[in-house]
Formats: structure tokens, C-alpha cells, sequence
């Protein structure tokens, strides 16, 4: 587990007249690679990689301090004056981080996610330690992002917000795992996930080095059948699905892929679940599918990208777990939960009844 450790110093101001006591506060936490980082005061001005780190920074209400962006983010309404905020990374890539630029803003801290596949851990501290510190979190894993938000909050001076974010994150995440903790791995459910490609052919997954790609599916109950494979993010071809034992299959599906049936843009919600079931029936026709258990059991279930590479993966985890195990879960309801989670911590003005597909079926 994360540690984090607050110092705080307290001295006295020499002249007793002012009738005043100097306050100067150290925040030394230990981050996602165990790395000790320390902070003069909490951040007043923040940079930060990765959509995920948004999203932290934005349900504790420290969004207003963020000089610095990822190139990913485009909604306006999640994440208010974004044409004021330079983008400090490119769309596809977190860790190919423009220096010059994000010196050039001053932060007072570094917030990017754990992502030690690209191979440019080493170079980000050394381009801006010390005179910027490098903070690197685990915003995937649901099994240690309150450690996150913790760190988040803490960094940020907004540990009241974060523990406000933690208990609404633990109050759905632990029940459904007080119950799935009781399947058996005999028993469980095997996934395949069939993670975003950039085209239709491609068969793109999790492996073991992906930040919660394992996790994710055990706290749902059920179990990543290429969780054993050596990479983070990659390609498996169909000689080996077809030797796959797959009990359910979950689709990622990227709006900018299927922009009038997922997400919040999205007006016409009927046609939007019209479309998801077409997409469903085509993944069950595809011939490297079409033999599973899955397939055979219409357990073929259709997820957007922003429930899977966000915070609100909660929700994803909410869906699969009632999916899998609908006899455990008959009073879940994730759309509720989704949409409780966009009024109190995103405070946008989002109708899920008037958008796209988040999940299917919903």
C-alpha cells in the first residue's frame, strides 16, 4: 500500500507583538514506484499527464489549479477552459512529455500515472527533478486507487474532498468485493477483453503488465484469461482465442470509433441502443468468436472506453459484476451510480437518460 506522510513544522515568529505562529508544511508522500517525493506546501499549480489524472483532480476540486494538460481531453462541459490550458503531451502517448513546455508554466508538481511500459520513467524525473516534482500514481488499479485519491488529495491540499471521493468509490467497490472474494478461481468467470485496435481485424487485449488489468476483472468476479500474457497493451492473434476457454467477452468501445452511440454527446438514446445491440450481434458472428461459451450464452457485453480508462471504472466494475452474477446483485444499479458520481464529483450537467451507450446491455 501507498504510504503517505504529512510533516508539519511549527515555528514561532520572533516578534511576540504580531501575536502570530509561521506555519511551514512539508508534504513528503511515497508514490506509486516507492519513490519518496517531497512537497514544500500543496500545489498551487499543477501539471499532469493522462486522462485518468484529470479526472482525480477534477472529482477533489482541484481542477482550477492546472496549468498544464494531457492532449487527450476535449469536453469542456467535464473539464472547464481547456483552450487555456496547453497541452503538454500528445493524444496517444502520456509519457512523451513536451519539458520545455511544462517548465515554462511554473508547476509545482508533476502528476502522471504509472505507465512504465513506455520506457521513459527515468528520463521524466531526471528532465525535471528537482526543481519540479514527479509524482507517479495508480489510476487504473481499483484495488489501490484510494491510495490514490489519498495521495492526490494530499498533494493537492484537498484531503477532505478526496476522502469524500474515497468513501463514495469504497462504498460501491467493497461491497461487490466482499462477494466476489468468495468465487473460487475454479469458479469464476473467464473474460476476454477485447481492448480498443485501430481496426475492426485487430484483436488488441490486457496482459500482466497493464495497471489493473488483472485486478479489474477479479473484483467483478471473474477472471482475464490473457492476465499471464507478457505485456501491458497488446495483440493476440485468433489461433489463440480459438484455443481459449471464454465464458464472457467484453468489448471496448471508443467513441470516436462509434460517436452517435456512446457517450455524453450522443442525443438519441433509443437509436443509441438500437446500434448496441447491432455491434453485439456482430462481435458474436465474427468466426474467431462465434465457438465460445460466450458467444453460445450471449454473454458478450459492450463497455465505453471512458468507464474502462478512467476513475469511473467503478461503474464498469458495477456493470460486470452484475452482469456475471446477476442473482448476487439484483438491487445494483450502475446507471445510478454513474450518474451520482457525475452531480457530486465532475458537476457537469449530464442527463444519462438523454445520452449514449455507456454499457450494453445497460
Amino acid at each position: 500500500m501507498l504510504l503517505i506522510l504529512l510533516f508539519v513544522i511549527f515555528s514561532t515568529a520572533t516578534e511576540q507583538k504580531a501575536n502570530t505562529t509561521a506555519t511551514d508544511t512539508k508534504i513528503i508522500i511515497i508514490d506509486a514506484l516507492g519513490r519518496e517525493v517531497t512537497l514544500d506546501k500543496p500545489a498551487e499549480r499543477i501539471a499532469y499527464t493522462h486522462y485518468s489524472v484529470a479526472e482525480v483532480l477534477k472529482a477533489v476540486g482541484a481542477w482550477d489549479r492546472v496549468v498544464t494538460r494531457d492532449g487527450y481531453i476535449s469536453d469542456e462541459k467535464f473539464y472547464p477552459n481547456l483552450d487555456k490550458i496547453p497541452a503538454i503531451c500528445p493524444v496517444r502517448n502520456p509519457m512523451d512529455i513536451n519539458y520545455e513546455k511544462t517548465i515554462e508554466t511554473q508547476p509545482d508538481v508533476l502528476i502522471l500515472p504509472k505507465f512504465e511500459w513506455y520506457g521513459t520513467t527515468e528520463e521524466i524525473i531526471n528532465a525535471l527533478e528537482p526543481d519540479i516534482p514527479v509524482v507517479f500514481v495508480d489510476t487504473l488499479n481499483p484495488d489501490s486507487f484510494c491510495d490514490t485519491i489519498k495521495i492526490i488529495g494530499m498533494v493537492t491540499g484537498k484531503e477532505e474532498e478526496a476522502q469524500e471521493y474515497i468513501e463514495f468509490y469504497s462504498g460501491i467497490y467493497d461491497p461487490i468485493v466482499t462477494k466476489t472474494s468468495r468465487i473460487t478461481q475454479e469458479d469464476r468467470l473467464n473474460v476476454f477483453y477485447k481492448a480498443f485496435s485501430d481496426t475492426p481485424e485487430q484483436i488488441k487485449t490486457y496482459g500482466k503488465e497493464m495497471p489493473g488489468g488483472n485486478e479489474f476483472f477479479n473484483a467483478a468476479g471473474g477472471k482475464n484469461i490473457a492476465g499471464d500474457l507478457p505485456f501491458a497493451y497488446g495483440d493476440v492473434d485468433k489461433e489463440w482465442i480459438l484455443e481459449q476457454d471464454i465464458d464472457a467477452i467484453v468489448i471496448m468501445c471508443w467513441d470516436q470509433h462509434y460517436p452517435d452511440i456512446f457517450g455524453y454527446a450522443v442525443n438519441d438514446s433509443e437509436l443509441a441502443s438500437e446500434s448496441g445491440k447491432e455491434i453485439q450481434e456482430e462481435i458474436m458472428r465474427q468466426d474467431v468468436f462465434a465457438h465460445t461459451d460466450a458467444v453460445k450464452n450471449e454473454k458478450v457485453y459492450l463497455l465505453h472506453n471512458e468507464l474502462l480508462s478512467t476513475p469511473r471504472n467503478i461503474i464498469a466494475i458495477a456493470y460486470m459484476a452484475k452482469w456475471f452474477y446477476p442473482e448476487e446483485f439484483p438491487d445494483l444499479d450502475p446507471e445510478a451510480l454513474h450518474q451520482e458520481y457525475l452531480d457530486r464529483f465532475i458537476k457537469a450537467d449530464y442527463n444519462l437518460s438523454n445520452a449514449g451507450l455507456f454499457a450494453y446491455p445497460a
